[in-house]
């Protein structure tokens, strides 16, 4: 399994980034697990539509499905030129409902995460764990070949998610508060000692920080994560790739 970072800001993104979005290949197709703002310009960059076995949504705010529209036209594009025979799998919450009935198309076959407990794509088997945020939200888990990754999705410190994520070999913890940013001071988030902690407690692998506020103390949120998680701790970054 390979995880490659399209777009990692919470919120909104910098000059020339994306929110979150992340693809996953396996040997069997690829997953586009988030799509918001700037990611379709970014996984042009990686892949094709036509390449995707599917898209989750792990909630429905804009910084993670702000871009599932433009992903639509790319699709109605590939499906006119015979490039794409199906309409596109896209698995989500489906509440809030203004925004569920806002990414139904014809292009796309749409599935609640709420009546799913877990499901096959691209040969992985996905699992959900709903978190707490300010709307229904979903952390993912992503099993394939005895390798398993994690993605925290939005939200605040839970317990709950320790289990989730016990002894997955990469997990992706989103840390958006950070001391001294303005960029967000909102409910249903974390910081980077609170992603640590639960990092620590689950015994992962490699604990990755995403989902990071604009003017972040980067150095500072790797430091406290590291002193907490007793190990090396990386930050989100487009230029990387996980393999797995």
């Amino acid at each position: 399994m390979k995880i490659d970072i399209l777009g990692y800001w919470g919120g909104y993104p910098t000059r020339g980034g994306a929110t979150a979005g992340y693809l996953i290949t396996t040997d069997e197709g690829q997953i586009l697990l988030d799509c918001g703002s700037g990611v379709m310009s970014k996984l042009s960059l990686k892949s094709r539509v036509e390449q995707l076995s599917g898209v989750v949504l792990s909630h429905l705010h804009y910084d993670h499905m702000a871009d599932v529209g433009i992903l639509q036209y790319a699709v109605a594009g590939a499906l006119r030129n015979d490039r794409m025979k199906d309409k596109m799998p896209i698995v989500s919450p489906s509440e809030p409902d203004d925004k569920w009935q806002e990414i139904q198309s014809r292009q796309s076959e749409h599935k609640k995460i709420e009546e799913l407990s877990a499901f096959t794509m691209a040969g992985a088997v996905i699992e959900f764990l709903a978190v707490n945020h300010t709307i229904p939200c979903y952390a993912v888990k992503i099993t394939y070949k005895d390798k398993v990754f994690v993605y925290s999705a939005d939200t605040t410190y839970l317990e709950s998610l320790v289990n989730f994520a016990k002894d997955a070999d990469l997990f992706f913890c989103e840390a958006t508060i950070c001391e001294g940013s303005t960029h967000t001071a909102g409910p249903g988030h974390m910081d980077a000692k609170e992603a640590a902690l639960i990092a620590k407690k689950a015994n992962v692998g490699k604990l990755v920080l995403t989902h990071l506020p604009s003017d972040g103390n980067f150095e500072l949120m790797k430091t406290q994560a590291s002193d907490i998680f007793g190990k090396e701790v990386a930050l989100a970054s487009e230029v990387d790739s996980y393999f797995l």
